[in-house]
C-alpha cells in the first residue's frame, strides 16, 4: 500500500514508520501551505504532534489556524485517512466537533472501554493505549460520525459514516490493544 504520512512534528516517528514496515510510505513535514503529495497515494496518515510544541488552536498568521490547510485537506480528499492524537483532532475539528484545552497533559498507558459499535468493528470491548495530549474531543457530530471508544476524557475513535475516515486520540503506534496496522484494515 503506498501512504502519505503527514508529519504534524510527532515524537513518535519512529514508531510510525516501524509500524507501517511493509507499505511504501512517504513523510511529508507539515507546515501552512502545504501541497500534500496525495496523487498517487491508498492512505493518509495523519500524524500526532508536539514536537515543536504548536497546537489545535494555535495560529501562524492573524485569524489563521496553523492546522487550517490540513482540515480543508481532509474535508476534500476522497483518499481514505487515518488521524492519530493530533490527526484525530485535526479531523474533529474539520468536522465542527469541539477540542478542549484539559487542565494538564494527560500522558500514559490507559484502560477504557469501546462502544456497542465499536466492539462489532474492532471485535474488542476493552483497550490498553498510550495517550499523550493536553486536549480532548468531548463529542462529535453524531450524524456524521460513530464513536467507537470513550474514555473519562472523552471521545478516543472515531470512524466516519459513510467516508473512509478513522481517528484515535491515543497512540496506536506505541502499542498497546490497538495497534496500528489493524486500523488500516477497516
Amino acid at each position: 500500500m503506498k501512504i502519505l504520512l503527514v508529519n504534524n512534528n510527532t515524537v513518535h516517528l519512529k514508531e510510525l514508520t516501524d509500524s507501517l514496515a511493509g507499505h511504501e510510505v512517504e513523510i511529508q513535514n507539515y507546515q501552512p501551505g502545504i501541497r500534500f503529495h496525495d496523487e498517487d497515494k491508498d492512505l493518509i496518515i495523519l500524524s500526532g504532534g508536539g514536537g515543536e510544541g504548536l497546537e489545535i488552536d494555535d495560529m501562524y498568521l492573524a485569524g489563521h489556524l496553523w492546522y487550517e490547510d490540513q482540515m480543508e485537506f481532509v474535508k476534500r480528499t476522497s483518499k481514505p485517512v487515518i488521524g492519530i492524537c493530533m490527526g484525530f483532532e485535526v479531523i474533529a475539528r474539520a468536522f465542527g466537533a469541539p477540542v478542549k484545552q484539559m487542565p494538564s497533559l494527560l500522558e500514559g498507558f490507559y484502560n477504557f472501554n469501546t462502544t456497542a459499535k465499536g466492539q462489532k468493528m474492532l471485535g474488542l470491548a476493552n483497550l490498553e493505549q498510550f495517550e499523550a495530549h493536553r486536549w480532548h474531543v468531548p463529542y462529535v457530530p453524531e450524524d456524521e460520525f460513530e464513536i467507537l471508544a470513550e474514555s473519562e476524557s472523552g471521545v478516543e475513535i472515531i470512524k466516519h459514516k459513510w467516508r473512509k475516515i478513522i481517528a484515535t486520540q491515543f497512540h496506536p503506534e506505541k502499542g498497546g490493544t490497538l495497534k496500528l496496522p489493524q486500523l488500516l484494515m477497516i
